[in-house]
């Protein structure tokens, strides 16, 4: 950043076409989507805040930011599956107070706090450790969508520009969806995420050029290594079977 001033930014957002009732709401989930409205160079600097920030959570932690005229508050949630529970929230005016903040987190605390706000219990966990590791096979999974997922190869190499990475997933119920990262990091990153609720992922493409199948099994087995106790059970489909 170029500025550790976060009420700066904040004050830039509340004059942009985001502000709603006098605030301005960004969500792990969507603020990809959201800040594209934006212009440069106020878009990239938000979203070099906001990859940072999610570099910093764990995949299964949401996050919700506020922003008002003087800073921004910052809220977390822990989610597993149907489990959700809020954790507390706080207020920064700069960044180096929020990095300071992420990076003394006790994550697995807060984790173990969500699992008993959101009514798991510790024998579901212990249930959960001897019961098969069942990840599906991404090759399988492509097999069974593969007129789908042509076409979103197709769609990805011609986008403008061509993405230096990008996965295909398959969702329940609700067909294929793409996604283009940044790097193999957050790549990984997006993987152990979407393996958590019961994506199957169909295909990484690097530069437009699809890893192999071996490749991006390994990918799983690094993405799920990021994971708590609880989301590593889920994406390793250890409550399922």
């Amino acid at each position: 950043m170029n500025s550790d001033n976060i009420a700066r930014l904040s004050r830039k957002l509340l004059a942009s076409c985001l502000v709603e009732e006098g605030s301005v709401y960004l969500c792990s989930s969507s603020y990809r989507k959201d800040i594209s409205l934006l212009q440069d160079p106020l878009r990239d600097t938000v979203l070099q805040f906001l990859e940072e920030m999610r570099s910093q959570i764990p995949s299964d932690f949401s996050f919700i930011l506020s922003f008002n005229f003087n800073g921004v508050n910052l809220s977390v949630e822990f989610e597993d599956g149907n489990t959700g529970a809020f954790g507390p929230t706080f207020y920064f005016t700069s960044f180096k107070s929020l990095r300071r903040h992420l990076r003394r987190q006790k994550w697995d605390e807060l984790r173990l706090a969500g699992i008993e706000d959101g009514g798991i219990f510790d024998a579901w966990v212990s249930e959960a450790e001897d019961r098969p590791v069942d990840i599906p096979s991404s090759e399988a999974a492509a097999k069974q969508n593969a007129g789908e997922l042509a076409e979103a190869l197709t769609a990805i190499r011609a986008a403008q520009p061509l993405p230096l990475f990008a996965i295909v997933i398959a969702r329940r119920d609700l067909g294929l969806a793409t996604e283009h990262l940044r790097d193999r990091e957050e790549t990984v990153h997006i993987i152990a995420d979407r393996m958590t609720t019961g994506n199957d992922i169909l295909a990484v493409l690097e530069r437009g050029v699809c890893w192999s199948f071996a490749e991006i099994e390994a990918a799983k087995l690094e993405a799920v290594e990021q994971l708590g106790p609880i989301s590593r059970a889920q994406a390793e489909r250890r409550f399922l079977v």
